[in-house]
């Protein structure tokens, strides 16, 4: 099969490259990256050199590029969310079969319906940079979930990073890749009941402020979460501004009846098992890596290079929404997966505004913040 002619867009000063998407899209095999954009002159000159593209294939604008070049994909590269859910549509508009885009997914429920509606369609494929569900250690996770290492599941604990963007920030930007995991462990989310507080009180929309890089409307400092999941646990998700953690939680804890297992997103090794429940304490029960092949595999060495072994899992991700439009599949980490998660967000402030439980599917009347 052809390689798929790719290009990329970026947006210099608003939200950039992303986590490199352009490179991991440029260094996928089955790919070949032949333009990219960026409406900063100085950043598409950057762009141009970083891939060794003819300058005739360097565009300030998008959308001209687009209709000249008629990818087969489009990488939306930029961490700004403004703009996603635009660009998304029109690219497959444009006839791409797919589109890789950088996280969060878009702004609000009406954005990923447009999106979804756009991509059905145009019969094209959307596959999102929730690169650490491509990780070979999550792999070997969910074999000992689904093989009955740690028990039955009971609950599913995530944490965001609890910094500066701790609250509403950190469920967002942050927030976005330990929902995922916790949907994709746990089952799609039933109900939400959420608390959401801004300096120990609860939040009224009046607290909304835009919130950076273009996310949407966000509020409070705290955040704790509860989610029912289809598969029988409750996932549980909560953020705290400035927590004053030297090592930030950032992370899922699956707790079982026989064991637990810890994921930190973007860590190697990335996951770690305790054959023994969490509240088993009558003696020192180890946490052992989990690596690629599993607890057998040999633990990495000190000096490994996490960014290159993260972009490894990225090329997977690009890989997969490559497979996904050849076998016309939905991607591992594709639209509705990153419907979901922006649904999980929403629920947390209908919830919170509410006062109350909030059930899926959720209504279109739910208080939001505006």
């Amino acid at each position: 099969m052809a390689a798929m002619r790719a290009v990329a867009i970026g947006r210099t000063g608003r939200g950039d490259w992303g986590h490199a998407i352009d490179e991991l899209v440029a260094h996928t095999p089955g790919v070949e990256l032949v333009a990219v954009a960026d409406e900063s002159e100085e950043g598409l000159a950057k762009a141009v050199a970083r891939h060794s593209i003819d300058a005739s294939r360097g565009f300030r604008d998008w959308r001209r590029m687009l209709a000249d070049v008629r990818p087969d994909l489009v990488a939306i590269c930029m961490r700004a969310v403004d703009c996603h859910a635009e660009m998304a549509i029109a690219a497959v508009e444009a006839g791409a079969k797919g589109v890789f885009l950088e996280k969060p997914f878009v702004r609000t429920r009406a954005e990923a319906d447009a999106v979804i509606a756009a991509c059905r369609k145009a019969g094209a494929k959307l596959g999102l940079a929730y690169v650490n569900r491509h990780a070979p250690g999550y792999a070997a996770v969910r074999d000992l979930v689904e093989d009955g290492r740690i028990g039955k599941v009971l609950e599913l604990r995530a944490r965001g990073k609890e910094d500066h963007r701790g609250g509403g920030e950190d469920l967002v930007v942050l927030g976005c890749h330990v929902l995922d995991l916790m949907v994709d462990l746990g089952g799609a989310p039933a109900w939400c009941q959420a608390s959401v507080t801004l300096g120990g009180r609860p939040i009224t929309a009046a607290d909304a402020v835009d919130g950076p890089e273009g996310i949407g409307r966000i509020a409070g400092d705290s955040i704790a979460a509860m989610f029912g999941l289809a598969d029988g646990p409750i996932g549980f998700f909560a953020s705290t501004r400035d927590a004053g953690q030297k090592q930030p939680a950032f992370g899922l804890t699956i707790a079982g009846t026989k064991g637990a297992i810890h994921i930190r997103p973007d860590n190697v090794p990335q996951a770690w098992l305790r054959e023994a429940p969490l509240w088993r304490t009558e003696k020192d029960y180890p946490w052992r890596p989990i690596g690629p092949d599993g607890l057998d595999s040999p633990p990495p060495a000190s000096d490994v290079d996490r960014a290159a072994e993260r972009a490894a899992w990225g090329r997977l991700a690009v890989a997969d929404l490559v497979d996904a439009i050849v076998e016309d599949r939905e991607p591992e980490t594709g639209m509705h997966a990153g419907r979901t998660t922006v649904e999980m967000v929403a629920a947390v402030y209908a919830s919170a505004l509410a006062g109350s439980r909030v059930a899926w599917p959720l209504e279109s009347s739910l208080p939001t913040l505006g």
